[in-house]
């Protein structure tokens, strides 16, 4: 089989920096090729500015005139429109925060754009059962087969360094900006004996300020180069997640990978086993996170067994529900579904 990995025309792929999707995609390329078919990515990258992807979709027809392929898989509402306006049957993984927040009128119109695309898809991945349902339920019928299938996550990349943890540092890792709430984080880690360093990229001086301010020590590092976000997953003790809105999030996957234990609010349920592998706490409010967050992270703080225990329970799960190979087996099966000859469009 020959699949077509369509990018979004803004980052590189395989991402030189920030790229979440762009680094999905690359790993789902190397998982594709390794059980035995053809996979390309399809990308052209301009100036990094998120306008570019129409750019990128206007050209892409002519793009795929020169290509030969069994399947088209689009990760982005905008590519995936074009695609589908042309005709052209495709697979639709959508990532965006747009199913859940829309603040904007930008936000709203990708809203818009996400569910023309699921509507105009030959089938649809939805990360998780929680999108699959908000899918069912906001998009209008008749549309495509909704599946879950998650992506997955390197166990051999992340990986723990049990002698390395002190219980002194919880990780955060993300853009630093007002919808991951990380002033929370640092909120809850006041007298936990944990301190925060923050990795991810700082658009937003102003709001960083406020992120450092909230807390005691807090460490903001920027955006930060592979090999030393890897030593970060290995050395540090506890991932903080307290992001308002997430559909599947690497940063959690590559916690329970290391074997870190995941305390985290609402946007992170039913990613991992609440009380197993992590807790997911009240995120009602920023105090309600407070109370019930620094509960949990002085208790794992102060607590070595509870720390290995909860993080061999992650990393158990990191290998078995987000292994690379089991996500592939899965793709494949929905990639032939939508090749066969008398599947019709939705």
């Amino acid at each position: 089989m020959r699949i077509l990995l369509i990018g979004g025309g803004v980052h590189p792929i395989p991402p030189t920096g920030y790229g979440a999707v762009e680094q999905i995609i690359t790993e789902l390329q190397r998982g594709l090729r390794a059980a035995g078919h053809e996979a390309e990515v399809v990308n052209r990258v301009r100036h990094r500015r998120m306008r570019d992807e129409y750019a990128f979709a206007w050209e892409l027809p002519a793009l795929l005139r020169r290509e030969r392929y069994d399947v088209l898989h689009a990760h982005t509402p905008v590519v995936a429109n074009r695609l589908a306006g042309g005709g052209r049957p495709l697979v639709y993984t959508s990532h965006s925060r747009h199913w859940y927040f829309r603040e904007r009128w930008t936000h709203r119109w990708g809203y818009w754009l996400e569910r023309r695309a699921v509507r105009r898809a030959r089938a649809v991945v939805a990360l998780t059962e929680r999108l699959r349902r908000t899918m069912e339920s906001t998009v209008r019928a008749p549309h495509a087969p909704l599946t879950v299938i998650p992506f997955g996550v390197d166990s051999d990349r992340f990986r723990p360094d049990w002698g390395r943890r002190t219980g002194t540092t919880a990780l955060g890792v993300g853009v630093v900006l007002p919808f991951k709430r990380w002033e929370w984080a640092a909120a809850a880690l006041r007298g936990t004996g944990l301190s925060l360093k923050l990795a991810g990229p700082i658009p937003s001086p102003a709001y960083a300020d406020s992120v450092r301010a909230a807390g005691d020590g807090v460490e903001l590092l920027g955006e930060v180069a592979p090999d030393e976000l890897e030593r970060l997953f290995r050395e540090s003790d506890v991932l903080v997640h307290p992001s308002s809105v997430e559909i599947l999030s690497a940063t959690v996957l590559q916690a329970l990978a290391a074997g870190l234990p995941v305390v985290g609010g609402s946007a992170l349920d039913g990613v991992f086993d609440s009380g197993t592998t992590g807790w997911v706490v009240d995120d009602a409010s920023a105090p309600a996170f407070r109370r019930a967050a620094s509960d949990r992270l002085k208790a794992l703080g102060s607590d070595a067994a509870l720390r290995r225990r909860v993080g061999d329970a992650a990393r158990e799960v990191a290998r078995t529900r987000y292994a690379w190979p089991e996500v592939v087996r899965a793709h494949l099966a929905v990639y032939a579904e939508a090749m066969r000859p008398n599947r019709g469009p939705p």
